[in-house]
């Protein structure tokens, strides 16, 4: 039996939640009259849906393999006692469903919520009125920067939107900032791509640029009214000291008539924070020594200068307001127009961006009661399975809602109802700036809101299997006693009941929290370094390998830190930064050869050049001096490359040659594959041309990693996002000090009145302290965000501590002035408030530790064994083709390969000067694609058998001068090539190569070499023919 249609987990980390869904899916499909092709189950990243589809797959073939007297595994056993069937039933169920799948895989669906949306939205193109083949836009940003640049360039042609850039331009001009508002557009245009904002945009839509325009009008208006009002208050309690006779100096510190002079002369830079303004009301204004008639007089004003005082501090922070307002509102007024040119170049190219698939979908649905894109699929689907919910946007869920409800509240032809089946986490919804919801999660949970008729079944997984005991109880511990410093109450109380998980088997395990000195003048980036490689020899010391160590930062710019460090202490590392294509020594010295090609006056690249081409050589300086200027005709001398043909080429072609001639690549290259791979692409995408990949490249190059294998023996680095579903037998967790309340840029949205705002119902200010003076909505909103940004900041928290296996490493900060402070800010002030809490603290402590470090027995595994791929030239220059000769034809088939291998020996001794070169050109010639793989051996073993000969080892020698096939022209003009000539002390030794069967004519031929050879004024030492067969002849003549 299936149970309750309707099932909510709460999984908590490391609690078996892949397990379960692989179950929940097993349990469904091996059910009666339950086809595997009627679920849909969607999870959040690639990597998730692989691993399920992998566990699905083991599990079915180890119950279709599992005998009735094997010992079963406890999945088996359950699923027997659940489904009410007995081992061999469901062992033959197995065994059909299995093959069903593989003989089926295409309806094994499982994905990501955004594949599933590209599949519906293309299935669905014409109806949505849509590109059948459009192309899924992932990175935005691009496309954005060239909407603005269209844009940018329409200035001069509409006379309203020139208006509008050039007033923005100046008042930058005005602010001491850039006039370039470019930045401004593209940072303002990200809105378009965020899911958080659509509704906000979608009412903004509609209003035209003169709308802008006039409410610009009213609020510039309503500021100057208001500076108006500021002065005349001001004036009006000056006057009052002047006319009742006092001065200055029978006010306290003079604060008050200074404060009031300061406004009348039009100085709005104002402060409300020191204490006599904060207590203005019932604070005397005077000092105590003050003469009791001036006291009786002050007294008497107070309430009228509380009056005005009061109004003056409202009517600042409504100008604060209104400026806010301003200050986004000229990017705001051409957002609409940013987005026009967006969707032109997105229909101009047949593209749609994966930000777009929630909200067509959403538009389709709306109003709808039977949506006719899903009544198909209401069909084939009829039962759900969503995993990490707590990451699922409200617009995703809203979408799957109708779909869903369709299942659970209708019936199939045998009278059966669909199901739902969602699992999350709200301590783990770390993706709230791409939408995600964890609010959403919690309102499911504890019944607020259920858009079905069906209440779910709540479960809890209670037991975490990942972690050691101690770990185990340290989270819980930490997590429930810091939970007080959520000031939200449902927030509070995720952390406060949701955090005991039970144990498991694994005894032992380590925490550690380590607080760094934090003394003015010292480098903490260094300390931090320092102290995460101490703590990787302390591991190390116990046996662990670097592959059971991960490093986790929140800040990517912190990993690039440390991955720099550890590299140079011999620490071998995975890092987005040591992963970054843009990092490797080769791919900058290609990039700076293009940016050299384009620009021959850029002296930087210039210089780059050289120092990779000789920064190995003692006189690097020397040399880089001497042909920074001729760069062209050295490249040219040294290395037979022309920058002309370079430029001439496509980016492609012109970055193979300079990999051929400047011998990039010995074997294998994965970064400069990748390059090439993104070279290609941007040339089918953008267009040819060295300044177009340029471009390109100095906007995205920061994006484009390599894919590391998983068990390299190096210590990972990584951020708290990218490890989120992952475990590690040792985490180190750095640069723990983060501000819990940072942000870059926040924005918020203000609902207003709008018969004062030209009908505009809502506006976009930045958020900042101020806000919450403006007026209870707007403080309402600044709290709310604040609250999401502690919840959120524990969440990240939350994921790095609980990813570790047996040990997990803390390193902080100790800040003093932060202890003394009752407001915590930071995660220091969290770890610290924990310690306290636990009477652990202890001002001169800063290694805190709870269990033991204790390696018995080693998680690691060996380090992945690799085999390269060699890489392939295209070789345009000499294409690899076989030319089938027609004497070959006549021969037949062995004769034909006969003679085309001795050519090709013919060819590589003519690459060959010395014997140690033989490797070099074996390995140039695989990556061209000149000689396959399985003919090197051979091929190999023939040429060694030539050059490794008693007669002509002394020739392949290094000593001499080596000429191959060095052409001679004759007094006659006739010209003669011989194979290889070798020169020591005017003295010559003529080779030649021959296949076949011997002749005179080569005697001949080689005579004639040497009296040419003997007229230049050379003493022919030898002359030897070399008969390359089955067996190789010398003959000396």
């Amino acid at each position: 039996m299936l149970g309750h249609s309707f099932k909510i987990y709460n999984a908590s980390a490391g609690s078996g939640k892949t397990h379960t869904l692989t179950k929940e899916y097993l349990k469904t499909i091996l059910s009666p009259n339950h086809s595997f092709s009627q679920i849909l189950a969607v999870t959040f990243t690639n990597k998730a849906v692989n691993e399920m589809k992998e566990r699905i797959l083991k599990s079915l073939y180890e119950f279709s393999t599992t005998r009735s007297d094997d010992k079963a595994s406890i999945m088996f056993n359950d699923l027997c006692g659940e489904l009410g069937i007995d081992r061999e039933t469901l062992r033959q169920k197995a065994r059909t469903t299995l093959k069903l799948i593989l003989h089926n895989y295409g309806f094994f669906d499982i994905s990501t919520i955004d594949k599933f949306n590209h599949r519906l939205i293309r299935t669905f193109a014409r109806d949505l009125k849509i590109a059948q083949n459009f192309e899924v836009v992932l990175d935005t940003d691009l496309l954005l920067f060239e909407a603005v640049d269209n844009l940018l360039e329409k200035v001069g042609q509409d006379k309203i939107l020139t208006q509008v850039l050039i007033e923005f331009a100046l008042s930058k001009i005005d602010e001491d900032k850039s006039w370039d508002i470019s930045f401004d557009l593209c940072k303002i245009g990200k809105l378009l791509f965020n899911e958080t904002n659509f509704g906000h945009l979608d009412y903004l839509g509609e209003k035209k640029i003169n709308d802008f325009i006039a409410l610009r009008e009213i609020i510039q208006g309503k500021i100057k009214k208001h500076k108006r009002d500021l002065i005349a208050n001001a004036n009006e309690s000056l006057s009052m000291i002047q006319e009742n006779g006092l001065t200055h100096g029978d006010f306290k510190s003079g604060y008050f008539p200074k404060f009031m002079t300061k406004i009348a002369n039009g100085d709005f830079n104002l402060d409300f924070s020191a204490g006599w303004k904060q207590h203005f009301d019932t604070g005397p204004l005077y000092i105590k020594s003050c003469p009791e008639h001036i006291k009786s007089i002050i007294d008497g004003l107070h309430p009228r200068f509380s009056v005005i005082f009061t109004n003056i501090r409202e009517t600042y922070n409504q100008a604060l307001f209104l400026a806010n307002i301003h200050q986004n509102l000229v990017p705001l007024t051409v957002l609409n127009a940013i987005q026009e040119e967006v969707k032109s170049l997105q229909e101009e190219r047949s593209q749609l961006s994966i930000s777009e698939f929630n909200t067509l979908i959403s538009n389709e649905i709306k109003n709808q009661p039977a949506p006719f894109i899903y009544e198909r699929l209401g069909e084939k689907y009829r039962y759900y399975l969503i995993d990490e919910f707590q990451d699922t946007s409200e617009l995703q869920w809203s979408n799957l809602v109708p779909l869903v409800g369709n299942a659970l509240e209708s019936e199939d032809d045998q009278g059966g109802k669909g199901s739902l089946f969602l699992v999350g986490d709200a301590k783990q919804a770390i993706y709230r700036w791409r939408g995600g919801n964890a609010e959403q999660f919690l309102d499911l949970v504890s019944g607020n809101t259920n858009p079905f008729v069906i209440q779910p079944e709540i479960h809890n997984l209670p037991s975490n299997y990942r972690s050691h005991e101690t770990v185990i109880k340290f989270n819980n511990d930490f997590f429930t006693a810091t939970s007080p410093l959520l000031n939200n109450q449902p927030y509070k109380e995720l952390f406060e009941q949701g955090n005991q998980q039970k144990t498991n088997t694994k005894k032992g395990g380590y925490v550690q929290i380590a607080f760094l000195e934090d003394e003015e003048g010292q480098d903490l980036d260094l300390l931090y370094c320092e102290e995460v490689l101490s703590t990787i020899d302390k591991v190390r010391a116990q046996g662990f390998s670097f592959n059971d160590i991960s490093i986790l930062v929140r800040d990517n710019k912190h990993g690039y830190i440390l991955a720099d460090y550890l590299t140079e202490n011999k620490i071998p590392v995975i890092s987005p930064d040591s992963l970054l294509v843009a990092n490797d020594r080769k791919v900058r010295f290609l990039i700076d050869l293009l940016h050299f090609s384009s620009q021959p006056d850029d002296m930087e690249a210039g210089y780059n050049i050289l120092y990779y081409l000789v920064g190995e050589h003692n006189n690097e300086h020397s040399l880089i001096g001497s042909n920074l200027h001729n760069l062209g005709d050295f490249l040219v001398k040294e290395y037979d490359f022309r920058l002309s043909d370079f430029k001439n080429m496509s980016v492609y072609d012109g970055l193979e040659l300079a990999i051929k001639k400047f011998d990039l690549i010995k074997d294998s290259d994965a970064y400069i594959t990748f390059l090439l791979d993104v070279v290609l692409e941007v040339e089918q995408k953008e267009g040819n041309g060295i300044v177009t990949f340029l471009s390109y490249w100095d906007r995205k190059k920061n994006k484009h990693s390599i894919a590391a294998p998983n068990n390299l023996d190096a210590v990972k680095i990584m951020s708290i996002h990218k490890s989120k579903g992952l475990e590690f037998p040792i985490v180190i967790f750095p640069y723990a000090n983060s501000n819990i309340y940072k942000e870059i840029d926040p924005k918020l949205w203000l609902a207003v009145d709008q018969d004062q705002y030209n009908g505009f119902k809502e506006v976009l200010i930045n958020k900042k302290k101020e806000v919450i003076d403006y007026n209870e909505n707007a403080a309402m909103a600044y709290e709310e965000e604040q609250h999401m940004l502690e919840l959120d900041a524990f969440n990240i928290l939350y994921v790095a501590l609980t990813r570790a296996e047996r040990a997990l490493f803390i390193i902080s900060l100790k800040d003093t002035k932060a202890i003394k402070s009752s407001r915590k800010t930071h995660y220091s002030d969290v770890f610290i408030d924990y310690l306290k809490n636990k009477q652990l603290w202890s001002d001169t402590e800063t290694i805190y530790s709870f269990g033991s470090l204790e390696n018995t027995a080693p998680l690691s595994k060996n380090g992945s064994i690799e085999k390269s791929v060699p890489y392939q030239y295209t070789n345009k220059e000499n294409p690899s083709f076989k030319i089938m000769t027609n004497a070959g034809m006549l021969w037949g088939t062995a004769q034909e390969e006969a003679i085309l291998q001795g050519n090709l020996i013919h060819y590589i001794l003519g690459l060959i000067k010395v014997r140690e070169d033989v490797d070099s050109v074996f390995g140039d010639l695989e990556r061209k694609g000149m000689v396959a793989n399985k003919a090197i051996p051979t091929l190999k073993k023939k040429i060694m058998a030539v050059i490794t000969d008693d007669a002509l080892k002394q020739f392949f020698s290094k000593g001499s001068i080596v000429m191959n096939e060095q052409e001679i022209i004759t007094e006659n003009g006739e010209m003669l090539r011989p194979d290889r000539l070798v020169i020591s002390n005017n003295s010559a030794t003529i080779i030649d190569y021959k296949t076949g069967k011997r002749s005179n004519t080569h005697e001949k031929q080689l005579n004639t070499y040497a009296q040419v050879l003997e007229r230049m004024g050379y003493i022919i030492e030898n002359k030897i023919i070399v008969y390359i067969n089955k067996d190789v002849i010398i003959e000396y003549i």
